[in-house]
């Protein structure tokens, strides 16, 4: 009984978040193509969020093996496009340690720690202050393809938890030598 009131809930929902086709928005198709040190990558999540959240709705995709992606606005079959309108664009790429564990293997491993976030691309790409890539406008009769060249650096800042030795009474974290 408890999964059928569930489904029922969740079938609610989505019908009234509009999961079908249309939309109070109307969507320009919108595509473009994200590198990381002059290579393609597959699996960044790439965001159009408004600069201003009056003009525009937030808007993803995620990039294929080539680096393309394809952008989705709210509840429109997937690659459909995004609102006119300016946007800061994010990037967000990572992975948890101990993906593909079994569960039980993962409750012995992860009990009382949180995961590892394994960072991808530098976390800068996901704050629009940090970036330092520009705002893109979308526009109705424009283009609106959009070429994004990233960069790694940072990436060993963000990931340098990794290599923490585990924290001990009265010891410090140190960090690891990495073996290249």
């Amino acid at each position: 009984m408890k999964h059928f009131t569930a489904i029922t809930l969740l079938s609610l929902l989505l019908a009234a978040t509009g999961c079908g086709e249309s939309s109070p928005y109307k969507v320009i198709f919108v595509s473009g193509t994200v590198t990381v040190d002059g290579a393609p990558m597959e699996g960044v999540n790439v965001i159009f969020s408004p600069v201003n959240p009056n003009e525009g709705h937030t808007a993803g995709g995620v990039t294929d093996a080539k680096g393309n992606f394809k952008l989705t606005t709210g509840g429109l079959k997937i690659g459909k496009g995004a609102v006119a309108g300016k946007y800061n664009v994010l990037f967000e790429k990572s992975t948890n340690e101990g993906i593909g564990l079994s569960d039980e293997e993962y409750d012995k491993r992860f009990l009382f720690l949180a995961p590892k976030i394994i960072y991808q691309i530098p976390r800068k790409y996901n704050s629009p202050s940090a970036s330092g890539v520009e705002p893109v406008s979308v526009e109705s009769g424009g283009k609106n393809a959009f070429t994004f060249a990233l960069s790694s650096e940072g990436l060993d800042e963000d990931n340098v938890h990794l290599n923490k030795e585990p924290s001990k009474p009265g010891g410090s974290n140190r960090v690891k030598s990495k073996e290249r």
